[in-house]
This record gives structure tokens, sequence and C-alpha cells, in this order.
């Protein structure tokens, strides 16, 4: 009996070993280009800043000049899907990268110039395109994700959101090494070269596919799953439409009534996104959560300086936070796939709400170095939760629509404008409320708007499964 299921074992074996080499070879050359772009998009911060007041510029312009690599990926971001379906997502990709690389070693040489303002403008210039480059890479890679592992999207995000981390991680030290070794040039000339032949290895590994546009024109059958509630269980309905015949429609489940929908070819518009209570819910909580680590950047390491903690222990203690972040987003892409990213995201601003309360810290506390590491543990694995359960949130969301593979990308634009942006508002409300309060203020007032938010996306998701009859068990799963 075992000799005579050898052999269909076997077949399904090699059936099935080559597709899997594919997808581990995908999901290596993905997070390879998460790990090299982020690199190169952190690479400036320890010496930057010393080189440019050299040159005349203010502490106020050079934190304008880094910020608006954030910004930049905050506006392009979320246009980013309309070249997706325009050339496809793998050249999207190939053209992010290529726009990066030359970007970094191209930034190299601004040191070479004399007057102050053709450097500040040069640089704004450099870093404007550096954050569209890391929007088309990052869009990309994350709408590949959704497209490729479509049943396990929360463990590709984790193991991806690892790789960014680590290239953030990274990206300081080394740029500090190299700048050690030959100055100014060589980080940048070293990582612009190294991007570029990323972006070689990616041209190799991900052949061109045909854009969306491109595929509508060959094909006259468009498939799409709508989904629809009948006798309390949620039914899938295939619909199609052929040459000029109209729309016809055929059910996989027998006596289900006929919902409208889509075609596959009709674009949802970012108006019917944004309009949409549980979307702008999520939207609005990833905003939050990934303010939780770009508020810290602004005050926390002066406020350790001023305590005389030296430039290694506060480099050590951001380290720290980073290292946790890139476990978190693991162990949470794991968890968003057992668990459920609703459930998730929801918990991870309450993490963070936490941390800040250590980092404050809540009285009878009084500051110390425990107290700070503690709560950068916490907010380090806190502020890696939106960059994994978001998308997955996103895409949980929007199945009811059509049009997937226009939508995965929409989505993943929105995903990475709404990340960065919560960035660089985090920057910004760190600084200003250092401005206004004391550092035990500055960190417990701004655990109130992690808490607050979360009890908005609960009230949200509850609201939106209540008008479709869904126990509130039910709607915290995901």
């Amino acid at each position: 009996m075992n000799d005579e299921k050898r052999p269909i074992l076997s077949q399904k074996f090699e059936a099935e070993s080559p597709k899997k080499r594919t997808q581990i070879l995908l999901v290596c050359c993905l997070c390879s280009t998460a790990f090299v772009v982020n690199t190169v998009s952190s690479l400036a911060s320890p010496f930057y800043p010393s080189d440019a007041s050299k040159f005349g510029v203010s502490e106020a312009m050079i934190g304008v000049i880094l910020g608006m690599y954030h910004l930049t990926v905050f506006f392009v971001a979320p246009i980013t899907p309309i070249l997706i379906n325009k050339i496809s997502v793998e050249k999207t990709l190939k053209l992010g990268i290529l726009v990066a690389g030359i970007c970094a070693i191209l930034f190299g040489f601004i040191n070479h110039f004399q007057d102050v303002y053709l450097f500040i403008t040069v640089s704004v210039l450099l870093r404007i395109l550096q954050g569209c480059g890391c929007a088309l890479v990052d869009t990309s890679l994350y709408t590949l994700i959704s497209e490729k592992f479509p049943e396990s999207v929360g463990k590709v995000t984790g193991v991806l959101t690892t790789s960014v981390g680590l290239g953030f991680m990274v990206g300081p030290p080394l740029g500090g090494l190299l700048y050690s070794l030959g100055g100014f040039m060589l980080p940048f000339v070293v990582m612009g070269v190294l991007t570029l032949l990323m972006g070689v290895f990616v041209a190799v590994a991900l052949p061109n596919q045909s854009s969306h546009q491109d595929n509508l024109k060959r094909t006259r059958v468009y498939s799409l799953y709508a989904y629809v509630e009948h006798d309390g269980l949620e039914q899938s309905i295939i619909g199609y439409t052929d040459s000029g015949e109209g729309n016809q429609w055929a059910s996989i489940a027998k006596d289900v009534p006929f919902v409208p929908a889509v075609k596959l070819g009709d674009q949802v518009s970012l108006l019917k996104i944004l309009s949409d209570v549980k979307l702008l819910a999520i939207l609005l909580t990833t905003v939050i959560g990934s303010s939780i680590l770009g508020f810290q950047e602004p005050n926390l390491g002066l406020f350790l300086e001023n305590c005389k903690y030296s430039p290694a222990s506060v480099g050590f203690l951001f380290l720290l936070r980073d290292f946790l972040f890139a476990i978190g987003s693991i162990i949470t892409g794991y968890l968003v796939d057992k668990v459920g990213p609703y459930s998730i995201l929801a918990s991870g601003l309450v993490l963070g709400s936490v941390g800040y309360l250590a980092l404050g810290p809540i009285p009878p506390f009084t500051v110390s170095l425990a107290s700070i590491i503690i709560g950068l543990v916490i907010t380090g694995f806190a502020g890696s939760i939106p960059w994994v359960a978001g998308l997955p949130c996103l895409l949980k969301a929007t199945r009811h629509l059509a049009n997937k593979s226009s939508l995965n990308s929409q989505l993943s634009g929105l995903q990475n404008s709404c990340l960065y942006f919560g960035i660089f508002l985090g920057s910004i409300l760190g600084g200003t409320f250092l401005d206004m309060f004391s550092y035990r203020m500055t960190y417990l007032l701004y655990a109130i708007p992690p808490v607050a938010t979360s009890i908005i996306f609960t009230c949200a998701m509850v609201f939106k499964r209540s008008r479709g009859n869904v126990s509130f068990e039910e709607s915290l799963k995901a």
C-alpha cells in the first residue's frame, strides 16, 4: 500500500518543489531590495548634519533637508499605483531602484559645492528624488507581496518589514564607518553602486509582466470575486463579461442572490476607498502607530545627551529599539496570520502608549536608564506593528471589491504614505511638545493619542461588522 502511494506523493512533491523554490527566491529578492534601499535612506544621519553645518546651513534647514525624504514618500506613494497599472509592478520596482541608486551616488558629490544656497538646493532636490525612488520601491514591494502571497500576507510582510528595520539599523553605523574611512563621498558611492547592482539582480529574478491595462486589451473575459452574505454564510460570486454582449454572471453557489459588482476592468477610485469608515480608521491607526517611533527622534537623543550620556550610549539605545523593531516585525507577521490583523493593529497602539508611560515615566517613578530601556524595548516592538498589520487590514477590509490587481497597488501606496507621514508627523510633534513641556510631560501627554486612536479603530470595526449582523467577538477577528 505504501508502495502504491509513494509515486503519487513523489509527483506531488516534485510539482510543489519548483513553486516553493520560486517563492523563496522571490522573498529573498524583495527583502534584499528593501534592506539596501532603506540602508541608503538612513546612511547620512551620523555625519551629514555636521558637514552641512560647516557650510553654514542652519539646524532647522538640516532637519528640513533630511525630513524631505519622508514627506516626499507621503505624497508620491498614493499616486505610484497609477504608474504600476500603466507599466507593471516589476518595471516600477526597477525604476525606483535605478532612481535611488543614481541619487545616492550624486549625493556623495554635493560637498564639492562652494555656495551654501547651491548646496542646500541640490541636497533638497536629491532627497526629494530619493523619496520618489523609495516610494516606487516600497509600494511595488508590498504590492508584489499582496499578489504573490495572498494566503500568507502577514508572515511575508513581517519578513519584509524586518528587512526594512535592519536597513534603518545598519545605515547609520555603516555610514559612519565608511565616512571615517573615506570621507563624505565614500558612503554614498559605495551604497549607490550596491543599489544599482541590486537592480541588476532584481531584473534577472523578476522578469517583466504585462501591465494591468495591457491585460485588459488582450482578453475579453475577466473574472472577479465579490462577497455576499446569504443564510449567515459568506459566499463567493464569480462574474465575467465577454465581447460586447453585456455582462453575464454566474454563481458558484446555488440559490445565492445576485449582487451587483464592478468589472475587473473598472478602477476602484481613491475617493471610494477613502469614503469607507473602516478604511479611514485603518489609515488613521497606521499614521498614529508609525508616529510612535518618529516622535522620539527630535527629543529623546537630546534629552539623553543633556543627561550626560555619551553619543555611543545614545546610539546603542536607539540600536536596541531598532533591533526590537526587527524582531517585532517577524512576531507580528506570525500573529497577524494566526490571530488576525484588526486586533493586532489595535493592540499595537495600546502597547505603544504603555511604552511611553515607561519613557516618561508615570509618577511615582523617576527617569532612569532602566525606565528608558524598558520604554524603548516596548515602543520598538509596538512600532513594528502598523508596518506589518496595516496592509493585511486594508486587504481584509476591501476583499468585497473587484479588480484586486489594481486595488492591491492602491492600498500599498496608501499604506506607505500613511507610514511615512506618521514618522514625519511624529517628529514635528516630538519637537513641538518638548518646546512647550518638560520631557516627562511630553511623553505622558503623547501616550494619550495611541490609546484614543485604538478605541476609535475598535469602534469603527464593531460598527461596520454590526451592520452585517456579526457578533462582537467576530468583529475583532481578522
